[in-house]
C-alpha cells in the first residue's frame, strides 16, 4: 500500500502525537514520584529543577491528566493483555482441525 491518503496521514500523525504527549505525561509523573525524597542540594539543585519542569507540564497538560493516566493505563494494559492471551487460546473444534463429518 505506497499510496496514502490525506485523511489516512492525519490519523497517523494525530497518533504519533497523542503517543507522544502520553509519554511526556507519564514520564513526568513518575519522574516526580521517584525523586520526591531526593537529597536536595541547596538552591541550585538541578534535580528541583527538573521536578519544576515537570510539574509545570503536567500543569500545562489538565489538572487531572496525570493521576487517570497512572491509574487508567494499568488497567488497561492488564484488559488488553487478557483479550490478546484471551484470542491466543481458542477452542479446538472439528472444523477448525478440519476434521471431515461423513455419514
Amino acid at each position: 500500500m505506497p499510496y496514502l491518503s490525506f485523511s489516512n496521514k492525519k490519523r497517523i500523525a494525530a497518533g504519533i502525537m497523542a503517543f507522544m504527549m502520553l509519554f511526556v505525561v507519564l514520564f513526568s509523573a513518575f519522574f516526580i514520584a521517584v525523586e520526591a525524597n531526593h537529597h536536595c542540594e541547596g538552591d541550585d539543585c538541578p534535580i528541583c529543577a527538573c521536578i519544576a519542569m515537570c510539574e509545570n507540564t503536567l500543569r500545562q497538560t489538565g489538572a487531572g491528566t496525570a493521576h487517570l493516566i497512572a491509574v487508567v493505563f494499568p488497567i488497561s494494559f492488564i484488559l488488553i493483555a487478557a483479550f490478546l492471551q484471551e484470542t491466543g487460546l481458542k477452542q479446538e473444534t472439528l472444523i477448525s482441525r478440519k476434521v471431515r463429518l461423513n455419514n
